[in-house]
């Protein structure tokens, strides 16, 4: 006896170089939603006021693709040892932290181009079927798919965690209309530990398994149009763009590998950028610099602005410890 379409395409899915791979039912989850309408009523959304608009479409996948029966769920590893190096930094250096996953070229264009090659191979196996590749940009949520999809389970900080590659993962879905055998979803292995919440600079994760958009620095240093508010500015610390903290004292980080798949040739030179440099980047030098990288979404003003308060940092710090 061969293998059966859920063995098939998850053969498939791993032998494009995806990490994980797992299958979920793309029926309405009630618990999941009310948990979503919960934080957005509390506002912690903040300024992402499209996550509100799309309430509707993220509540059915079939607003997405009509008939939709099933979703391939995928993760793909990120992580890389050499870029630990930075999040060590104290900022002797005048450089700032950029969260990992920014390194290198944008993960909406990694995982869309293995998504539509994990597409044509699933269409070419199975003739009529019909799909839509979603990525992080779809009304859907990945984390959520991801999690019912039994290839990750969710985080105290809100990440998805998997067993084997921790939260360094990118994930994203393949949505068909092919009746599949989900797999069984995984029960958070958090226990009592609670590490990312201690270890958030600005309170963001005070309610377990709840993100705070409203203080996190992430949100803060790539979203966030206006100015940061005064309070908020000290608790950056390092942190240009994005914040992995949450991350980096996770035990569940301690196992992973670096990847195969992501390629990191394309580092974005903003990385090895001083604070002091990236403060006085030009609107154009901004555009010039991150084609093809995910750091474009705070735009120039949002960098100079960043860059200036990461600068005041460290001067601060190196005035009350000198060297």
């Amino acid at each position: 006896m061969g293998p059966n379409k859920e063995e098939r395409i998850k053969t498939i899915a791993l032998e494009l170089g995806f990490s994980v791979v797992g299958i979920a039912g793309v029926s309405p989850h009630a618990r999941a939603n009310d948990v979503y309408d919960r934080w957005l009523r509390a506002d912690m959304h903040a300024g992402m006021t499209w996550l509100s608009r799309h309430r509707q479409k993220r509540r059915d996948a079939t607003s997405l693709l009509a008939g939709a029966r099933s979703a391939v769920c995928v993760g793909l590893n990120y992580y890389h040892e050499k870029e630990k190096e930075q999040r060590d930094s104290d900022g002797s250096n005048g450089r700032g932290l950029f969260s990992i996953y920014a390194h290198g070229r944008d993960y909406h264009d990694v995982m869309g181009e293995m998504l539509g090659q994990l597409n044509a191979k699933l269409k070419a196996s199975f003739p009529g079927m019909r799909s839509r590749a979603c990525v992080d940009t779809g009304a859907i949520s990945d984390r959520t798919m991801a999690i019912r999809a039994g290839i990750a389970w969710l985080g105290k900080n809100s990440s998805a965690i998997s067993p084997q590659f921790g939260s360094w993962i990118f994930l994203g879905e393949l949505l068909t209309d092919l009746e599949l055998r989900p797999d069984r979803p995984l029960d958070t292995m958090c226990g009592k530990c609670t590490k990312c919440i201690d270890a958030c600079p600005t309170g963001a994760l005070d309610e377990p398994f709840v993100v705070d958009a409203r203080k996190c620095i992430s949100y803060l240093t790539i979203e966030e149009r206006g100015e940061i508010p005064s309070p908020m500015q000290e608790r950056i610390g390092l942190n240009v763009y994005g914040c992995d903290t949450c991350q980096s004292v996770c035990p569940f980080n301690n196992v992973v590998t670096n990847a195969l798949a992501f390629d990191r040739g394309d580092r974005s030179p903003l990385v090895d950028m001083t604070v002091a440099e990236l403060e006085k980047i030009s609107d154009e030098e901004f555009e010039k610099k991150t084609a093809g990288s995910a750091i474009r979404r705070c735009k120039a003003g949002g960098m100079r602005r960043n860059a200036a308060i990461v600068r005041r940092n460290i001067e601060a710090k190196n005035r009350h410890h000198p060297r």
